[in-house]
């Protein structure tokens, strides 16, 4: 009798360059490295492969135990036509930790000091345009079907940020997703959202000064507020996600998330993403202790004024998985 085997979408085609090193997934489990410590080295497409199949090998009902992967949401039943690819559709930009705030649910709080950074910062760990140009001369990428998503804090404090979204650009990227905490305004951003060469997200969590302060710890509400004013203002279906990530104590009450709502539609948000604290999302073990009871209504009650104003509402589908089983099983 043959064993079971597993896979993983996100291990076999997704490329996760983080400040602390290189990964193959971005999925909140503990994952497997590449380069545990990377700081500027040169990129081998071989010791890639090599690497990924040596993770893969862990992925029978035998060993499945014994990888990093095992409990992971992504992990799953291999299946015939399942092929460990040479090539990723995903990369993941988070090679920096400077950030203009200081987000308590932030899983990189400990890296931030909370205080306003005004002129343009180098990451303290390796430079990514190097190794962007280095990845692409290795033939890494399916070039046709890149998804890039730079994501990690503030991309104002970033001094490669535009020259990164220049060779992308160059290399003829068509699905940008660029995550900020949008304290910062920039023109390039606006003219990248105007050509709908990217899709910009940020999580405002709330519709007053004072939760924000709670939530981030800086006070820059009405500069966040204010920005996303500009980036929407005079563009048809602006490709703009504003998250309401819920935070016990704080925000977690159905007053909050009917200001919040009745904000976006005055500002011209049209795409509003539920999320929940990591503190539940990712590092809880739900069987032990599930969400708050009352985190159920707030889904329904979000996602239905969603409906009511024209709003497209989203949520990652690991959450969603999580509530229905928490709350419907």
């Amino acid at each position: 009798m043959s064993q079971k085997l597993y896979f993983c979408d996100e291990l076999n085609k997704t490329l996760t360059c983080m400040h602390d090193g290189i990964f193959p997934c971005c999925s909140g489990h503990e994952s497997p490295d590449y380069y545990k410590k990377y700081n500027g080295q040169k990129i081998n497409k071989k010791f890639l492969m090599e690497r990924k199949l040596e993770i893969f090998e862990k992925f029978t009902e035998e060993k499945i135990k014994d990888s990093k992967c095992f409990g992971c949401y992504f992990l799953r039943e291999r299946r015939p036509e399942d092929v460990i690819s040479d090539k990723y559709n995903m990369l993941h930009i988070s090679n920096w930790t400077h950030c203009n705030c200081g987000c308590i649910y932030c899983a990189r709080m400990k890296d931030s000091t909370g205080k306003i950074i005004t002129k343009k910062q180098k990451s303290e760990y390796y430079d990514m345009l190097p190794l962007l140009k280095q990845l692409y001369k290795e033939d890494v990428f399916e070039r046709e079907n890149l998804t890039v998503c730079i994501q990690g804090g503030d991309i104002s404090v970033l001094k490669e940020f535009e020259p990164i979204m220049k060779e992308l650009s160059k290399q003829g990227v068509k699905t940008i997703n660029v995550l900020s905490n949008n304290i910062v305004y920039h023109s390039i951003v606006r003219k990248l959202l105007e050509k709908r060469k990217i899709s910009f997200m940020t999580s405002l969590d709330c519709a007053s000064r004072e939760l924000y302060y709670k939530l981030k710890r800086v006070d820059k509400f009405d500069d966040c507020v204010n920005n996303l004013r500009k980036y929407v203002k005079n563009i048809e279906h602006p490709p703009v996600v504003v998250k309401y990530i819920v935070v016990e104590h704080i925000n977690d009450n159905i007053l909050e998330i009917h200001k919040f709502v009745d904000l976006m539609k005055d500002i011209g948000v049209e795409n509003i993403e539920f999320m929940i604290d990591n503190k539940w999302a990712l590092f809880t073990n739900l069987e032990e202790t599930p969400f708050p009871s009352h985190y159920w209504d707030l889904y329904l009650f979000l996602k239905k004024e969603c409906e009511k104003n024209n709003i497209n509402f989203m949520i990652w589908d690991k959450l969603e998985n999580d509530l229905n089983k928490v709350f419907n099983s």
